[in-house]
């Protein structure tokens, strides 16, 4: 029988211990903050004195710091993590973090036989209190098995990646492609002011025209077939549209660097696939 345990029980860790008590599981908890503990006292968890003691009282440990830093001194500093944890023991480290981190956590761990698995949350405070978070699990196919009943006690979704770390590289991925469609967005709406466009009209106008994301068909654009993910560069907006755009925004006197990089990254598909 799994005993769970929660480091970190600030603004996202406080919801997923909100759900395993909902759903009748015992939770020790810890966090460096006492006002942070006393809110998952409230919540029903035995609240523990360190990671250390956490890790003594459970065989699931969830990680949810913020840092890349924190991770490290939760798990291999004083009084951490691996100072308590006993062998078969398994550490969920939560946190958005290089994958070069979880290695060295999971490389510690190793030495202790205790094992890790990254499993990066994709959803905000907001989506995690409604449940509706996904899991991006990076682990052995066994080890993805042994966490996946405890992970949908928390969110609506677990999805394998694959090997150790892939969970990291996976949620950075979905957070390049959401942080870039805000960027490009306001480079799109400081072009249309220039050009005599009130943004709110533009980004008003981009919403009713709306057709969905490149995404909703990306087997048409990305081969599956193929091994490169290079799209076809048979595309006017490549060859035309986005070039014209950086250099009207240059003409207005902006400075626009993604679209520069955008129009700049286009023509080099257009000139490497032309030599292919």
């Amino acid at each position: 029988m799994e005993k769970t345990g929660i480091i970190g029980v600030g603004a996202m860790g406080s919801i997923l211990l909100e759900h395993l008590r909902r759903a009748g599981v015992s939770v020790s908890a810890y966090d460096c903050a006492p006002a942070a503990l006393e809110r998952a006292a409230a919540l029903g968890a035995e609240t523990a004195t360190s990671s250390r003691a956490v890790a003594e009282a459970t065989t699931l440990i969830d990680v949810v710091v913020r840092t890349d830093a924190e991770v490290l001194d939760c798990i291999t500093g004083k009084d951490g993590v691996l100072e308590g944890a006993r062998s078969g023991s398994l550490i969920l480290l939560h946190s958005t973090i290089h994958p070069r981190t979880t290695k060295t956590v999971a490389e510690a761990a190793r030495a202790k036989g205790v094992d890790v698995v990254d499993a990066c949350m994709l959803g905000s405070p907001r989506i995690a209190r409604t449940g509706n978070i996904t899991f991006l699990v990076g682990g052995s196919a066994d080890l993805v098995e042994r966490v996946k009943p405890h992970l949908l006690r928390m969110g609506k979704d677990v999805i394998h990646m694959g090997p150790l770390t892939t969970g990291n590289v996976g949620k950075l991925v979905k957070n390049l492609v959401t942080g870039s469609e805000t960027l490009i967005l306001y480079e799109a709406a400081r072009l249309a002011q220039a050009g005599g466009v009130d943004y709110r009209s533009a980004l008003e106008m981009l919403h009713k025209t709306y057709t969905g994301t490149v995404l909703d068909r990306w087997r048409d654009v990305f081969d599956p077939a193929k091994g490169d993910p290079m799209p076809p560069a048979g595309q006017n907006v490549f060859q035309k549209d986005i070039p014209l755009a950086a250099t009207l925004a240059r003409e207005y006197g902006l400075g626009l660097g993604i679209t520069e990089q955008l129009a700049a990254t286009g023509l080099g598909i257009v000139e490497a696939q032309k030599k292919k």
